[in-house]
């Protein structure tokens, strides 16, 4: 009996392919061959290429940016709620990150998707910061600094764990409180 796929597979699929692999792996047929079923599959789920490519960039924005918020908004602190942001920037994996910013390089859809991000992210940030009593000037220009530092530990593919993320987190706390 032959595998049935949903849309939301094909989409989570494709976001771990782009994560490994990059974005030369989303297409129907290369997806189809590696999950091991016919592009008829993928056709039966996407009208297109770039309906599904509009779906992954979605599904990217959700558990990328605005789950991470969420889970970040559950704490009462702006203090808490900054430590456990660094924690999710500089903690989990990002060869996600990287992958949709080689894509973006590349694709206009991403390419608008990613800057709408990267303006969110920094706006949540700065709020975060006014939030620990930092002015306004400054909060923008520590965003900056917090935003382009995490770009900085994507893009070296280096995950902090244990009293290494620890240590760098209580730095990066340092820095925002100052």
């Amino acid at each position: 009996m032959a595998k049935r796929l949903t849309a939301q597979a094909w989409i989570d699929f494709a976001l771990a392919a782009l994560a490994r692999e990059g974005f030369e792996a989303l297409k129907a047929d290369v997806l189809a061959r590696r999950l091991g079923v016919s592009r008829g599959s993928f056709y039966w789920h996407f009208d297109d290429i770039e309906t599904f490519h509009a779906r992954v960039i979605r599904q990217w924005r959700k558990v990328a940016t605005e789950a991470i918020i969420a889970d970040v908004e559950l704490r009462e602190a702006p203090d808490q709620r900054l430590d456990v942001l660094l924690r999710h920037a500089f903690g989990d994996g990002a060869a996600l990150e990287v992958g949709m910013r080689a894509w973006a390089d590349n694709n206009a859809t991403a390419a608008h998707a990613l800057r709408q991000v990267d303006r969110r992210r920094r706006t949540y940030i700065e709020k975060l910061l006014r939030e620990l009593g930092m002015p306004a000037p400054l909060a923008a220009v520590r965003t900056t600094v917090l935003y382009w530092a995490y770009l900085g530990a994507a893009v070296s593919h280096y995950r902090l764990s244990g009293p290494n993320l620890d240590e760098i987190v209580a730095q990066l706390m340092c820095f925002a409180r100052a």
